[in-house]
C-alpha cells in the first residue's frame, strides 16, 4: 500500500474520533466508506489499527486511548501542544489525495491563478533545516530592488498570508531574519553543518505577530475591534489572530480583544475592512487608521 493511504488513513482516524469516542467497528465503518469516496483502499485490520495509533502519536502527536470499561471506545485522550499545526497537515494529505484520485477536478476544484513563488525551495530548504545546513543564496528585497548575498544558518519555514519564509540567523551579524522564498534565488546548501546551537523559541517569538515582522515591538498591545454582525461572523469563523476574544456578539456585531504588534502589516489589514470594521482601543491605532483614510479620501475629492 502506498505511504500516501497511510497518511490519509491516519487523517480520517483523527477525524473520526474528533466527532467523538468509538469502536473498532465504529472506525473500520467509516474508514470503509471513505475508501468508497476515495477510490482508495484504507481498510484495515485491528492489529494494524494498533500500529497506526503509535503511528499517529509519533508524528502528530495525538493520543488515542481505549476505553477499559464498557464497550471498550477509542478516543483521542490528549492533543498535541501544536493542535493547529497537526490539523493543517493533516488536511494537506486529505486535499492532495483527494484531488490525485479525482478525475477532471480542474473543472470542480478551482484554484488560485496566481502561485506562490519560491516553493520548489522547500524541500532542499526543510533538509537544511533538519540537517542544520548553512545555505548561501542571493536575496532581493522589495523596497529598493538591490541584490545582496548572504549565508545563513537556517532554523524554520514559516507561512505567512499566503507567502512562505526562511527564519534563519544571518552570519554576518549574527542575527534572527526572515527571507522571502520568492525573493531568494541560487541556493548553494553547503556539505558541513554549522555548530552554532541557538535556543531561539520560534513559536513564542513570533505568538503577537501578524504575519512575519516583529520589528520595532518591544511590547504587544491590546487592541479591541467592533464589527458589523454579518462581518463578525467571518471574524468569528477565521480568527485574525491566535490571541483573538470574543467580548461581543449580539445581532448588533462583534466585538473581539487581541494582543498583538501594531505592525503596517496588521493595519493594512484593518484598513482592507472598510465600514465593516471599527478600531474601539488604543486610541494611537483609531487616529492612524482616520489619518490614512482621510489621506484615501483625498485623492477622490
Amino acid at each position: 500500500m502506498p505511504k500516501e493511504n497511510y497518511l490519509s488513513r491516519y487523517s480520517h482516524i483523527v477525524k473520526r474520533l474528533e466527532r467523538g469516542p468509538a469502536t473498532f467497528q465504529d472506525i473500520a465503518l467509516y474508514l470503509e466508506k471513505q475508501s468508497e469516496i476515495e477510490d482508495i483502499n484504507l481498510v484495515i485490520s485491528q492489529r494494524t489499527f494498533q500500529r497506526d495509533i503509535k503511528e499517529i502519536y509519533t508524528m502528530f502527536g495525538y493520543d488515542i486511548q481505549n476505553e477499559q470499561k464498557g464497550d471498550k471506545r477509542y478516543y483521542i485522550a490528549d492533543v498535541p501542544e501544536q493542535k493547529q499545526h497537526s490539523l493543517r497537515l493533516l488536511e494537506s494529505y486529505q486535499i492532495m489525495h483527494a484531488l490525485q484520485n479525482a478525475r477532471g477536478y480542474e473543472k470542480v476544484v478551482l484554484l488560485e491563478k496566481r502561485q506562490s513563488k519560491g516553493i520548489e525551495h522547500f524541500t532542499g530548504l526543510l533538509y537544511a533545516i533538519n540537517e542544520k545546513k548553512s545555505l548561501a543564496f542571493e536575496y532581493t528585497k522589495f523596497q529598493d530592488d538591490i541584490v545582496t548575498k548572504r549565508v545563513v544558518h537556517p532554523l524554520a519555514l514559516k507561512e505567512a498570508q499566503g507567502r512562505w519564509y526562511l527564519i534563519a540567523v544571518d552570519t554576518k551579524d549574527n542575527r534572527l531574519k526572515t527571507f522571502g522564498l520568492d525573493r531568494m534565488d541560487g541556493i548553494d546548501i553547503h556539505k558541513t553543518s554549522f555548530k552554532a546551537k541557538y535556543q531561539y523559541d520560534l513559536n513564542e517569538y513570533f505568538r503577537h505577530a501578524f504575519g512575519i515582522n516583529t520589528e520595532s515591538q518591544t511590547e504587544p498591545a491590546t487592541v479591541r475591534l467592533s464589527f458589523n454582525y454579518e462581518q463578525g461572523q467571518y471574524i468569528k469563523s477565521f480568527p485574525l489572530h491566535e490571541s483573538q476574544q470574543i467580548l461581543v456578539d449580539n445581532e448588533n456585531g462583534v466585538e473581539v480583544k487581541l494582543t498583538i504588534y501594531i505592525t503596517w502589516d496588521f493595519v493594512k489589514e484593518l484598513l482592507s475592512f472598510g465600514p465593516n470594521m471599527k478600531v474601539l482601543y488604543p486610541i494611537s491605532l483609531k487616529n492612524e487608521l482616520k489619518a490614512l483614510l482621510t489621506k484615501t479620501l483625498k485623492l477622490y475629492s
